[in-house]
């Protein structure tokens, strides 16, 4: 776990990395899924929440009792990148007040005041959350897959 050292960018960069490795375990299920329906180059330039969206469907197709939590723990990693894209996408100022404040790119989305301890504690969230998907990914998927591929054949 992280601790928030008091450094904006630190945490940012933090959330930069830990989200890309999330974002990564979300394409190796994709990957994993291909057998069920390929993952072609077209779906790996979509969006994350795209991509977490088509592969909750495809694991509750599976119809595995071993993967009834993962294709919740799926869509619900939607409202992380959310909160990841409003810190990335956004424009971090510092004030002459010495308090940073974000400021999206979307209209009508006010200027907001933003911490380092947010920033560590979002880290720390998806830090967190990568065990719903590196677990199923090491037996559960490839045991599902294979036998939604036997029952389909």
């Amino acid at each position: 776990m992280l601790k928030d050292d008091g450094d904006i960018v630190r945490g940012l960069g933090f959330v930069s990395m830990y989200s890309a490795w999330v974002e990564e375990d979300i394409d190796d299920i994709l990957r994993l899924l291909d057998p069920v329906e390929p993952f072609e180059v077209k779906q790996q330039r979509w969006p994350i929440s795209r991509k977490l969206d088509h592969a909750a469907k495809i694991v509750h197709s599976l119809e595995s009792n071993e993967l009834k939590n993962l294709p919740d723990a799926l869509k619900n990693a939607v409202t992380l990148f959310d909160r990841r894209n409003e810190v990335i996408h956004g424009r971090i100022y510092a004030s002459f007040e010495k308090v940073d404040y974000v400021q999206s790119g979307r209209p009508n989305v006010p200027t907001r005041q933003i911490t380092s301890a947010e920033l560590y504690e979002l880290a720390n969230d998806f830090w967190n959350y990568r065990g719903n998907f590196i677990g199923p990914q090491i037996f559960r998927l490839p045991r599902a897959i294979q036998k939604y591929v036997v029952k389909c054949s």
